[in-house]
């Protein structure tokens, strides 16, 4: 094998017309997950991000190139279910790409990390299974809803302008949707008779009627 990374680099992307989306896009996990012990982008991920942005090829070919023909890539961890790769040397491919964010996007991409999506998502998951049966239930809803969600919305309002935050847009809606299908639902709660009554019997549910999606409240 012949040059260093760059060169190497450089030589994929020659050959091959889509390899500079895939390393764009295996980039932008590893910058948004960081460089886990694993692997820094597994092949699953990769694929989901990849339709995100309106491409709906299979990357498999261009991987295994990457990895034996021009050694950018290697192999970090494999299961009958899961692939991850790691860098060979990931400062190399993000000069050779010449990928030089925005600084708005690197904030978004910050801010997002810092939100901790993932785990909103779960909570919202968690509650939204079980609907709001509980003080605490509604007061952790509530929080979020206040607490959270606005920022959430303001992010989006900026991610959905650049491409490379797409995958921030997808987030921020599976949240919000679910944040709104937890609103809707009917609160209801055991009166002991092994009856169900409807929450607004008995106790002012204004303070949960929330219209998540347009930021205004029904205080």
């Amino acid at each position: 094998m012949i040059g260093g990374v760059r060169d190497r680099v450089t030589e994929a992307l020659l050959k091959y017309e889509k390899a500079k989306v895939v390393l764009e896009v295996a980039l932008s996990i590893t910058e948004e997950k960081g460089r886990g012990e694993v692997g820094d982008f597994d092949y699953k991920t990769l694929v989901e991000r990849l339709r995100e942005r309106g491409y709906n090829f299979d990357p498999k070919m261009i991987l295994r190139s990457l990895e034996k023909d021009y050694a950018v890539i290697e192999t970090s961890y494999k299961s009958s279910n899961q692939h991850w790769w790691k860098f060979v040397d990931l400062e190399a491919v993000k000069e050779t790409l010449g990928k030089e964010e925005e600084p708005e996007v690197m904030l978004i991409r910050a801010q997002a990390h810092s939100l901790n999506l993932d785990e909103l998502e779960r909570k919202l998951r968690f509650l939204a299974g079980r609907g709001l049966r509980t003080e605490a239930d509604r007061m952790l809803f509530r929080k979020i809803a206040f607490s959270d969600l606005p920022l959430l919305v303001e992010l989006h309002r900026r991610a959905v302008q650049y491409e490379e935050t797409q995958y921030i847009v997808t987030k921020v809606m599976r949240i919000l949707t679910l944040a709104t299908k937890i609103a809707t639902m009917g609160n209801a709660k055991d009166d002991g008779k092994g009856h169900r009554e409807d929450e607004g019997e008995t106790e002012n549910n204004n303070a949960d009627g929330i219209r998540l999606l347009h930021g205004q409240d029904t205080f």
